[in-house]
């Protein structure tokens, strides 16, 4: 994909998260909905904690990470996804899959940075799996295992179609953190 295409597909993500959010907001906060008996229910909620993980250990011991650990969290992983990327786009260019799977992914990241630095009461969360627990996620979520999905698919036909091997990480990886060193 062109990165117009992939800037664009990335706002227009970014774009139904946000607007869709808005619209809860605005209407349907008090609202509960059982989307699937036993399973899936319509349950907005406030985040505070800004990430699941965080808000499970806090309800278990208090301990909160706080916000400059999850900005500096995101973009850490961010960082080290579009090194990825970019590692097998070496391999095939022309992956458009790889390419909407890093749109995924860069959406859920600014999604996650609006829910923690404009939304005054934290993300919101709005769908609730009642199957697996009490698992409180949204769109974003769901761009995540979109990334997750895609990128390994990509990933593992890239390998097996050009054979890479560990090896070939490894170069890459030194390559980029390699001094330049110039006469």
């Amino acid at each position: 994909m062109k990165a117009r295409n992939i800037v664009l597909l990335i706002m227009l993500l970014v774009l139904i998260d946000q607007g869709v959010k808005l619209i809860i907001y605005s209407s349907f906060m008090d609202t509960n909905y059982e989307i699937i008996h036993g399973v899936l229910d319509f349950k907005p909620f406030f985040n505070s904690k800004y990430s699941f993980v965080n808000d499970s250990i806090y309800k278990r011991t208090g301990m909160d990470a706080g916000l400059l650990f999850h900005i500096v969290l995101f973009a850490i992983v961010w960082l080290i996804q579009f090194i990825g990327y970019n590692f097998f786009k070496r391999f095939d260019s022309g992956n458009k899959i790889l390419d909407v799977s890093i749109s995924f992914f860069t959406a859920a990241v600014i999604c996650s940075y609006l829910g923690i630095l404009v939304w005054r009461k934290g993300i919101l969360d709005f769908l609730h799996i009642k199957l697996i627990g009490n698992i409180i996620f949204d769109l974003k979520d769901i761009y995540v295992n979109c990334f997750v999905i895609l990128f390994c698919l990509s990933a593992i036909k890239i390998e097996l179609k050009h054979n890479i091997k560990l090896i070939d990480l490894k170069n890459y990886l030194k390559g980029l953190f390699k001094k330049k060193i110039s006469m």
